[in-house]
């Protein structure tokens, strides 16, 4: 049996409230480039969405290594290869 590593009801919402915001920085970037906003403006734009980003990832394999952690103290078996996946993740992020 594979152990999974899934989102806790409470990140998961926060993460898609921040998915949301950054929808919305996406969409703001496109009025920009339309409005033809200075270019230094746009690119500072860019930033804050790819840092949203990040975050995003960061929050997630902050919620899986605790999850891996909580299952090697429960003594589940599959914790070892459930943060070799989280592991996997982390270096494709990078």
């Amino acid at each position: 049996m594979v152990a999974t590593l899934r989102l806790d009801k409470t990140v998961q919402a926060a993460l898609q409230s921040r998915l949301r915001r950054i929808q919305g920085q996406i969409a703001g970037l496109g009025r920009m480039l339309e409005d033809g906003r200075e270019c230094s403006e746009i690119a500072q734009q860019v930033a804050a969405a790819r840092a949203a980003l990040d975050r995003v990832a960061i929050d997630l394999v902050a919620a899986g290594l605790e999850r891996c952690v909580r299952m090697e103290l429960d003594g589940t078996p599959q914790a070892a290869a459930a943060l070799e996946r989280l592991k996997k993740t982390f270096l494709m992020l990078k």
